[in-house]
């Protein structure tokens, strides 16, 4: 069986080489790149075992935008450098330039792979930090790439015609579509967001209702559906909140001034309907709020409260600041107070 004289080096060779790769140093640091080179090399020749030298040489290419050279090079150090048990961490080193070049070159997808490398050799949390910065950047173009606003348009509109058939999962898969097509069109995701609301993703409207809003704050259909969801959810008072945002931006609205109308009926219909179990559990779930919370550490909301019971002629006359009476029917719309 054939094996590889292992290279004996002597101490003269190593320090002569240490040499050679300092000489190496000083003509890099002029630019007189070929000539330093050729110093590694001479280095390398004399203590082949020492893979620093060919560490060396990579950054000589990489200056030189020699992107080839450094992957080439650079295998042959990782070969060398096993072969004659180098330091994990310095391999890692060798990977890591090899991806920085490669990213430089415009290869994002090898400049990942050889620091993935890199991370089997030595873990380090810098380069876990810049893989997941590379593959964030990885998405965005790949997302930027596929913005297209006139495919956008023809996904939105197969989406309706699902979306009037029933077919729901269908419309949410051409409306998703839409929404990456032209990501900055706030109607693909009020649809996305009608669709979701058919299949019970309750939680994915919302997100896509707040999308649609974040990109344009006045669009009232938007308000409008934020609103329907909050009353699928018996979220009265914040209903109430957004459908008179909606009506703020257009007095006019048929959608938000009949959710208005239609919210007021259930608050009163779910006052003398529900039972003490059902009354007490959407209390409970109101009090989780935090905006119902703060209204209810206000000391002069709670001491009109408590008027309702001990001075009901003095609750109603405070009733009659506007800021008061918004806040108590907030409470009243949330199923916290109930007014008899």
């Amino acid at each position: 069986q054939k094996q590889k004289n292992k290279i004996m080096v002597s101490e003269e060779e190593k320090k002569k080489a240490d040499e050679l790769k300092l000489e190496g140093n000083a003509l890099y640091k002029k630019r007189e790149f070929e000539a330093a080179l050729a110093k590694y090399d001479e280095a390398i020749g004399l203590n082949p075992g020492e893979v620093t030298y060919r560490n060396n040489k990579l950054a000589v290419y990489m200056e030189m935008g020699d992107h080839q050279a450094v992957e080439r090079e650079g295998f042959a150090a990782i070969e060398a450098g096993r072969e004659h048990r180098a330091d994990f961490e310095l391999l890692a080193k060798i990977f890591v330039r090899m991806a920085k070049s490669a990213i430089k070159s415009g290869d994002i997808t090898k400049g990942i792979e050889f620091y993935r490398s890199a991370q089997v050799e030595h873990f380090t949390k810098d380069t876990e930090r810049a893989i997941k910065n590379l593959e964030l950047e990885q998405r965005k173009k790949k997302a930027e790439a596929y913005i297209n606003p006139e495919e956008g348009l023809k996904a939105k509109e197969r989406g309706n015609s699902f979306f009037r058939e029933g077919k729901f999962p269908d419309a949410i898969r051409e409306y998703e579509d839409a929404c990456k097509r032209e990501p900055t069109n706030p109607a693909y995701h009020n649809n996305l967001a009608a669709a979701l609301t058919k299949i019970g993703d309750f939680a994915g409207a919302k997100r896509n209702c707040d999308k649609a809003l974040e990109l344009d704050p006045n669009y009232v259909k938007a308000w409008a559906k934020t609103a329907d969801l909050h009353i699928l959810s018996k979220e009265y008072h914040k209903a109430l909140d957004a459908y008179k945002r909606g009506l703020s931006i257009d007095a006019n609205n048929a959608a938000c001034k009949q959710g208005i109308t239609k919210t007021l009926q259930m608050i009163n219909a779910g006052s003398a309907g529900t039972n003490e179990k059902e009354q007490e559990e959407r209390a409970r779930h109101a009090m989780a709020d935090p905006e119902i919370q703060a209204i209810l550490q206000d000391p002069i909301v709670r001491n009109v409260l408590s008027q309702f019971t001990t001075d009901p002629k003095g609750a109603q006359a405070a009733l009659q600041d506007p800021d008061m009476r918004m806040k108590i029917e907030k409470l009243v719309a949330s199923g916290v107070l109930q007014l008899k």
